[in-house]
């Protein structure tokens, strides 16, 4: 008989952030990201929206670099 320390991780629902998904994003999901960020909702909102947190969210911008498509697509250009 093990008489060693269990430990069981109790971590409320209160603090967990997301339910998300935590696939990669995919090319329609990147495209309403530029969208949603164009029309000026913020990395939460657009994370609420897409059903993944506001990092993720902003993770993606940075890692897809969809800065400048966001500016060109909010001034038209």
């Amino acid at each position: 008989m093990n008489t060693g320390i269990v430990f069981i991780p109790k971590i409320g629902d209160h603090l967990r952030k997301t339910e998300g998904t935590l696939e990669a994003y995919t090319k329609e999901e990147l495209t309403e990201v530029v969208q949603l960020r164009a029309s000026g909702l913020s990395y939460r909102q657009c994370g609420l929206k897409l059903g993944r947190g506001g990092g993720s969210v902003a993770c993606a911008v940075t890692y897809h670099n969809l800065f400048d498509k966001i500016a060109s697509y909010t001034t038209g250009t």
